[in-house]
């Protein structure tokens, strides 16, 4: 039978995996929030300051090789975001935490507007996470978009 040490450092170990889990569900919600208010610097404070993401376009775009690194391109990477009136809901969260680091996949929904249009989008990230100073920070974000599309032309 393990000691009570064992049992206590079995009990913490899955009581902080818990509490990791619902603190990255907590990081892409925040993201959520800070796209919709279009706050730039809200959302850089998410990131490590070595973070990267990337995003994959169906039928392969070129705007696939975008792939800005570090605070100042991912400044510059959603200086522009304003314009579209992003309205993103996050879901179906699935997340693997070992120790300071974590990889996640989740869902998105997409509304938003383009050219004075109404839009639709959605896809799924595949999300890599660290923890800094107590807190939880994407490292990277890997966003696939499955549809991007005028309402009135459908995604299908």
């Amino acid at each position: 039978m393990p000691s009570i040490e064992q049992r206590l450092s079995s009990v913490e170990r899955r009581l902080d995996e818990v509490a990791s889990r619902d603190a990255i569900r907590e990081l892409t919600a925040e993201y959520c929030r800070q796209v919709v208010r279009g706050d730039t610097e809200g959302m850089l404070e998410l990131f490590t300051g070595d973070a990267s993401i990337g995003t994959h376009f169906p039928g392969g775009s070129g705007q696939d090789d975008v792939r800005p690194r570090g605070t100042a391109e991912l400044r510059e990477a959603y200086s522009d975001l304003g314009a579209l009136q992003l309205r993103p809901c996050i879901h179906n969260h699935i997340i693997e935490v070992d120790g300071d680091r974590a990889r996640g996949f989740c869902s998105v929904e997409i509304r938003f507007t383009q050219g004075g249009e109404p839009c639709t989008g959605a896809g799924h990230y595949e999300d890599e996470y660290r923890r800094v100073d107590g807190a939880w920070r994407f490292q990277h974000r890997e966003l696939f978009i499955y549809h991007w599309v005028a309402h009135t032309k459908g995604w299908s």
